[in-house]
Order: structure tokens, then C-alpha cells, then sequence
């Protein structure tokens, strides 16, 4: 591709298209050209709110809009195939917001659909794109910390009431696909096999404890890494009032504790050198429970990498990458639900 603009139509009118709409804005080589959601009156205030000059409530004049380079999908888990489906074969590349979908062969599809055609697919897992992480990456393959031997994963988050209630796919198998991890943890889930390589085996348990949903609000489960090393973890939404979730990575020289969503290093020591971080300045453990007051830099770095990508004529045609945390939360489900030990 050799203009210099990538134009975008983006799918969805909910928390995460609010996210990027505002976020495109501060991305050069980047313009939102349309919008679209099922509601035209939904569409019409979207687009007026964000400045967007198309607005669509029909899906197939939105996908037959020759301005569109490509398509940012953020609507309800259990939405993404058709939508990217549809983008993919209107010649359109696939941004789409996490997760890929709501089971793995739902998500093949998409994987499929973009080869066949051809057209990139990307998707948001920004805190692979904080500094904490790149750090940990650093110290991992410079051997500061030796040979890993745990990761610890804990995501205990809180949603009100109202969380579920306001959004009616929300808490439920077939538009969320699951609850607590596979929409709040999955970012977690990524963040590890990016920097500790993949998973290769879950033991799991989920039950719902505090929501009136069809899906789990709390989880835990017990990881073993193609390293060897062994992880744990834990996701809920109705862990009151909420922690930030922290990444503990140890090894036998050396531990870092990462925070992905704020890029904080929470602690870090190594015997191979003397840069401590016992706690960041101002560092809290506490969060806040509504998803509008997450910090959205690493969305904006992701979103910048896409468009590089786009405009340099190197857009990564998908591949099974894409799919490695779709599997890791089949695995957690189908574990819980068997009580059976899941090999990847």
C-alpha cells in the first residue's frame, strides 16, 4: 500500500470503540473515516461525538465503502467472526479487539478468512507494548534472572452490579463466550506467553460467585510453560474492590513483578546487578472498577505499530500467533468443566 493514509471504519459504539476512536486521533498516518452499530440512533451520536464523517447501521453499505483500508472490530466477543469475516473478504485488514473470538474454531475463521484473502489481522493485546514488559523480555534473555521456575498471574478484579446489567451480551456463553477470563483476563493470559513463551498444559477451575450472570466471575488455574516453569493464576470480577493485576515472574537469579495496564515495575532484583525497585513512587494496589478509567497509551502505541505496518507495505498476514490465548481459555473452560488435567 503506498498512500500515506490508512483510513479506518471502525465497528462497535461500546467502551472499546471509544477507546480507539479517541486514540486514532493522536496516531499519524491515521484517519477515522465511519462508524458503524446496529442502532442507527447509536451510530448518528457516536459519530457526532467523536467527529467521524460516516456513520452506518447497515452492515453491508459499511462494508462497501471503497474508502475503507481497514476495519477496527470492537463489538461483543461472540460478533467478531462475522464481522471480520465479512471485512476480510470485502478486501479490508483486521484490527480486532481482544479477544480473537469466543472459541478456537470460531477464531480459525477469522485466521482463514484473512489468509485466503490476504489482508492483515492484528490483534489489541496492548500491554504487550508497555515498557515493564520489554524489560522483563530484557532481563530474561540477558539471564538476570536465571532459569525461570514460576509465574505468578493475578488478575482479581471488580465489576458492579451494573456492569453486567447495563450491556446485555455481557456474562454470557454465547455473545461473551465466558465471563472474568476470556474478557478481563485473556490480556493477562497473552502478556505471560508473550514473555515466557507458550503454555502447554491447564488445570482449571471456574464458578460464578457474586454475579447474576451465566458466566464465571472468579478462576483459578495451574500453568506449566514449554520452559518448564510452573504458573498460577487467578481472574475474577468480584474480588471487592478491585487490585491491579500484577505479573510475578521468578527465577533462580533473579524476580520481576510487572504491572502491564499502568507499565509499572512493582519489584525487581537481580544478582547480576544493582537496579532495585522494591515499589514504584505512588504505586497502589488498588483499581478502579470501571473500564472508561484505564489508562489507553498502550492502545494508542498498538494502533501506531498497526498503521506503520500498514503504510510500509508489511502488513503480517495472520497467522497461528493469533491464536495462542483463544487456546489457553478453551483450555481453562474445558479443564473446569472436565476436571480433567488439558494438554495444549
Amino acid at each position: 500500500m503506498s498512500r500515506r493514509l490508512i483510513r479506518f471504519g471502525l465497528i462497535g459504539a461500546g467502551v472499546a470503540a471509544e477507546t480507539h476512536a479517541r486514540e486514532l486521533r493522536r496516531v499519524e498516518g491515521a484517519s477515522l473515516l465511519s462508524v458503524y452499530a446496529r442502532r442507527p440512533r447509536a451510530a448518528e451520536e457516536f459519530a457526532r461525538a467523536f467527529s467521524i464523517p460516516r456513520h452506518y447501521s447497515d452492515v453491508s453499505e459499511f462494508f462497501a465503502e471503497p474508502d475503507i483500508d481497514a476495519v477496527i472490530i470492537a463489538s461483543p466477543n461472540g460478533t467478531h467472526m462475522d464481522y471480520a469475516v465479512a471485512a476480510a473478504q470485502a478486501g479490508k485488514h483486521v484490527v480486532v479487539e481482544k479477544p480473537l473470538e469466543i472459541n478456537e474454531e470460531r477464531a480459525q475463521s477469522i485466521v482463514d478468512a484473512c489468509n485466503n484473502a490476504g489482508t492483515g489481522l492484528f490483534v489489541i493485546y496492548q500491554r504487550r507494548h508497555a515498557g515493564a514488559a520489554h524489560r522483563a523480555i530484557d532481563d530474561l534473555r540477558a539471564g538476570k534472572l536465571g532459569r525461570v521456575i514460576l509465574a505468578n498471574i493475578v488478575d482479581n478484579q471488580f465489576r458492579p452490579p451494573h456492569y453486567y446489567g447495563d450491556a446485555a451480551w455481557r456474562g454470557t456463553g454465547k455473545f461473551e463466550g465466558g465471563g472474568c477470563v476470556i474478557t478481563q483476563s485473556t490480556h493477562m493470559i497473552d502478556l505471560a506467553q508473550f514473555i515466557l513463551g507458550p503454555i502447554t498444559s491447564v488445570s482449571a477451575h471456574t464458578r460464578t460467585a457474586f454475579h447474576d450472570i451465566d458466566t464465571e466471575d472468579v478462576a483459578v488455574a495451574i500453568f506449566q510453560f514449554a520452559s518448564g516453569a510452573f504458573g498460577t493464576f487467578s481472574s475474577s470480577t468480584a474480588a471487592y474492590p478491585g487490585q491491579r493485576h500484577l505479573l510475578s515472574i521468578s527465577g533462580t537469579e533473579g524476580s520481576i513483578i510487572i504491572n502491564g495496564e499502568y507499565d509499572q515495575i512493582v519489584f525487581r532484583r537481580s544478582k547480576h546487578d544493582d537496579y532495585r525497585i522494591d515499589a514504584p513512587a505512588g504505586f497502589s494496589f488498588g483499581d478502579t472498577d470501571n473500564p472508561r478509567e484505564y489508562p489507553t497509551d498502550g492502545q494508542r502505541l498498538q494502533l501506531e505499530k498497526i498503521v506503520s505496518a500498514l503504510l510500509g507495505n508489511e502488513a503480517p498476514i495472520s497467522d497461528k500467533a493469533e491464536m495462542s490465548s483463544v487456546r489457553v481459555v478453551d483450555a481453562i473452560y474445558r479443564s473446569a468443566a472436565s476436571g480433567r488435567l488439558i494438554v495444549l
